[in-house]
């Protein structure tokens, strides 16, 4: 009886181990990040402008946008625009497996500092996204006019 009892608490952790490799193999697969419709309103101020775009993750698993750079400007970072202020975003914005964050006026945008020389509409600004899990990945924003808005 001693005997068949180990038998069976032997089987039940291989079975039990082998149904967590088996979790392991076929778990979440990793992010999958894509940038679209960048683009930088005409800056009403000299030297100074807001980035936007969107961000989708295909894949299985979250990633976090951890920073945003330009070879273009002096200094850039990760902003929030509320009903009465801006305020910088600290330790990235999450972005979900199988989902989308927007960049978009009145919310997350990437404020753009020392932008040199002045661009004009049509030209392209280069912005450098660098994520926790996906690496960094490089998207040129299309100048627009300051009262562009982006087909919904």
């Amino acid at each position: 009886m001693r005997r068949a009892a180990l038998a069976c608490a032997v089987f039940a952790a291989v079975l039990g181990g082998g149904l967590a490799v088996g979790a392991d193999l076929h778990g979440s697969s990793p992010a999958r990040i894509t940038v679209s419709g960048a683009y930088i309103p005409m800056p009403a101020t000299p030297g100074m402008a807001a980035a936007y775009f969107d961000i989708s993750n295909s894949g299985g698993s979250a990633d976090r946008l951890l920073s945003a750079r330009s070879p273009q400007v002096q200094s850039s970072e990760l902003d929030q625009s509320t009903a009465t202020s801006m305020v910088t975003i600290t330790g990235g914005v999450a972005v979900p497996a199988h989902g989308s964050v927007a960049f978009a006026r009145d919310g997350r945008h990437v404020m753009l500092m020392g932008l040199a020389p002045a661009p004009r509409v049509g030209q392209h600004v280069e912005l450098q996204l660098t994520f926790q899990h996906s690496g960094t990945i490089t998207v040129q924003a299309t100048v627009e006019p300051l009262t562009y808005q982006p087909a919904s």
